[in-house]
């Protein structure tokens, strides 16, 4: 194909994108997108020269098409511009292209935009520049670190707990934090404590107060809690009758000042706590965000790159909004200097922190082009983006201390003096209640009393405390969190129980086996330097092959270990009991699986007899017979939630659980039955699938619809619904 000297192509990741940078670029350009990755380490074997621990990449065989395309498109064209996601990831995307496409005779260079705009993308071509090797290295780096302990340890797994588990540098490490904390959860002692409180009114005006010092002393923090009943009743048998005297009334003003823009971690966290958001959803709404829509009869990009743990705003960017902020609401509402936020260290600073890519575009302005979710999303990082702009808010603080005989109370409550930026990000500023005017002097008890209370543990992680506390320990990176939770799902290491992360018993016995074998692979400390490393080798202060050998030096030593103790290790997991075999009377043993422990014949492979642990303990007689043999079915409890199997040892005949509730489709002789879906949540569908695919969510009640006469209701958290009709039911 003759070249097209006249005319330029642009390949980027995402088809959804081509359409804009299309349309911005204008004349003399062609786009054509590459599906993301194209080139990658090979799927069935390790990819990696043990000795000089340089990859070999091959061409993903769900991208061939894709690629034999690419090749025949770029052949007609001179200059071509690669033009994926401004991190390492991308970096390395556009690297692997240009390597297929080498020796074409075509000229190469990289584009870099932070937000898809006109004025973005415009700039981003006028300031092409060569693929930058350090960002490539940096990403071959963890992509190959992450290879050799997957594939040198995941098979160590597969030989001592169960075929079907990996183990990952940064997901185990992910793993440990959920196993840790419930561990000490689970270790946890409680301490009782009496927390004092009394009532007080002056001038017929009531205030509440909690016991501060007693005898000049205080325990707990910034109030005094005796530790058990008999030293709390004797605190009030002592002060009960006191003359009372407000000794201080201090009034103190502070001001607040608005918390940086989000960051991928802190957006993820937001979104969790004010919408109820899991962070995968959070990321994928903020992909639309950033790869646009139609605005003005233009695709365009809402936020800028949502992949960043930077907290830098583009001077332009900061202008635009202060400028905005005046026009709004006036130079008062503004801060007196543009103010600038610090990122962490460690941060990379590759692109800006997440923000509207235009800040004339309010959430109002957006309503009804964004659907319901994606509105929440724009309108949390508009109001955070434009918060760092404006004045700071004004918080009158007044505290009371109330003293008599030997003991002092306090009272303390706030108001807001001056909004500042919370007119525009309330959820940033929190106070305490407001407490009336008092003034020194006497005051009179109307209460008084003492509450037994005990300490409580930590909490366990939910999603977004998980990627908090991850960014915290720099474990992992904003491009990861997600991907990390996931594949800890996937593997059935953790559960999501009231949207905490709980970890299951083969989580819990995985780590502590890799933690016990691999101590110095899977440290968190040393997990946070490797990604340190792995910050030099972006930067050009460190090469790939430093921070390979870094990982594999201490990765070859631990692992030679581990195989000298396999014996040992495997019969460690192998627990005798002195149960029988129901079928051939030998010795029943405890074994571990992916899917967790479980009782198997000691003479197998001549007996194949096995049952999950738990169901001796669990297992509850039914008033269901067996279909096929006629005894009584059992209601069990095993990975897939709750489910009937027969009593009889040599019958093997399961099926789901019935919940009493007569198939709504007419003509069908079906019940409702639970189930659960792949991704573990539970529904409802009829016992005679596939043949009749009725299926719901929600609970069903057995009751008719009083409005449409629907053969059944379902059961929410907001009440009692008709499915058909929609109508709540009282």
């Amino acid at each position: 194909m003759p070249k097209n000297s006249d005319r330029k192509l642009v390949i980027i990741e995402s088809p959804a994108k081509a359409k804009s940078l299309k349309n911005y670029l204008g004349k003399g350009w062609d786009v054509v997108a590459s599906y993301g990755h194209v080139r990658d380490l090979p799927l069935n074997r390790i990819g990696v020269n043990s000795e000089t621990l340089e990859p070999t990449y091959t061409v993903l065989p769900q991208k061939r098409a894709a690629v034999a395309k690419l090749r025949k498109i770029a052949s007609g064209y001179k200059h071509v511009y690669l033009a994926a996601d401004p991190d390492r990831e991308g970096e390395a995307i556009c690297w692997h292209i240009y390597k297929l496409l080498l020796g074409k005779g075509i000229s190469f260079k990289r584009i870099r935009f932070n937000s898809i705009t006109r004025e973005a993308i415009r700039a981003a071509s006028t300031a092409a520049t060569d693929i930058d090797m350090d960002l490539v290295d940096a990403q071959q780096a963890r992509r190959v670190m992450d290879r050799l302990v997957g594939y040198k340890i995941s098979p160590y797994l597969w030989r001592t707990v169960g075929k079907g588990l990996s183990a990952g540098r940064v997901q185990t490490v992910a793993l440990r934090l959920i196993v840790e904390r419930e561990q000490a959860i689970s270790s946890f002692v409680p301490r009782e404590y009496w927390p004092v409180t009394a009532d007080f009114s002056q001038n017929e005006v009531q205030f509440q107060t909690k016991l501060f010092k007693f005898h000049g002393k205080r325990s707990e923090g910034d109030k005094y809690s005796p530790g058990n009943k008999e030293k709390a009743d004797s605190i009030l048998d002592r002060i009960r009758d006191a003359q009372w005297n407000i000794t201080s009334v201090d009034d103190k003003e502070k001001t607040r000042k608005p918390v940086p823009p989000f960051i991928t971690s802190s957006l993820q966290v937001a979104a969790s706590g004010r919408l109820s958001m899991p962070p995968s959803v959070t990321m994928r709404i903020a992909q639309d965000l950033y790869e646009g829509f139609v605005v003005d009869g233009e695709t365009t990009g809402l936020i800028t790159y949502m992949r960043t743990d930077s907290v830098r705003i583009e001077p332009v960017a900061t202008q635009e909004c202060r400028s905005f902020i005046a026009e709004k609401w006036g130079n008062k509402k503004l801060s007196p200097k543009p103010r600038r936020y610090r990122s962490s260290g460690g941060a990379q600073d590759a692109h800006e922190a997440i923000r509207p890519t235009d800040v004339k575009r309010t959430p109002d302005l957006m309503t009804g082009i964004l659907d319901a979710r994606h509105l929440k999303l724009y309108s949390l990082i508009w109001n955070r983006f434009v918060a760092t702009q404006m004045a700071d808010a004004v918080v009158a603080e007044t505290v009371v201390l109330v003293s008599g005989a030997d003991a002092i109370f306090k009272a303390a409550g706030q108001k807001i003096k001056e909004p500042g930026f919370s007119i525009v990000d309330p959820g940033q500023l929190k106070v305490n209640s407001e407490i009336p005017a008092l003034v020194q002097g006497p005051v009179a008890l109307d209460k008084i009393s003492a509450e037994q209370k005990f300490t409580k543990p930590l909490p366990r992680y939910s999603e977004a405390a998980l990627v908090s506390e991850m960014k915290k320990k720099s474990i992992g990176r904003p491009s990861t969190y997600v991907s990390i939770i996931a594949t800890l799902k996937k593997r059935s290491y953790v559960e999501l129980k009231d949207k905490k992360l709980v970890p299951t018993e083969v989580g819990t016995v995985t780590t502590d086996l890799l933690v016990r074998l691999f101590p110095h692979l899977f440290d968190i400390g040393f997990t946070a330097r490797l990604e340190e490393l792995l910050d030099l080798v972006a930067s050009g202060k460190k090469s790939y092959r430093e921070a390979v050998t870094q990982l594999y030096t201490p990765l070859a030593a631990s692992l030679e270990e581990a195989m000298r103790r396999l014996p040992e290790i495997k019969a460690s997991m192998v627990k005798e009991t002195t149960e029988k075999c129901p079928v051939c009377g030998k010795p029943l043993l405890e074994k571990m699986s992916k899917f967790g422990k479980f009782l198997a014949c000691s003479g197998f492979p001549g007996c194949t007899y096995t049952r999950p642990l738990e169901e001796k303990e669990d297992a509850v007689t039914s008033d269901v017979k067996c279909s096929k043999c006629g005894k009584d079915m059992l209601l069990r409890k095993g990975r897939y939630g709750r489910y009937l199997s027969c009593s009889n040892p040599s019958c093997s005949h399961t099926q789901p659980v019935p919940v009493g509730v007569p198939c709504p489709v007419e003509k069908c002789t079906g019940e409702l039955v639970e189930r659960k879906s792949r991704k573990g949540k539970l529904f409802y569908s009829c016992s005679r699938y596939p043949d009749c695919d009725f299926a719901m969510w929600n609970k069903p009640i057995a009751r008719e619809c009083p409005r449409c006469g629907f053969p059944l209701l379902e059961e929410r958290k907001k009440g009692v619904f008709c499915p058909s009709c929609k109508k709540k039911i009282d």
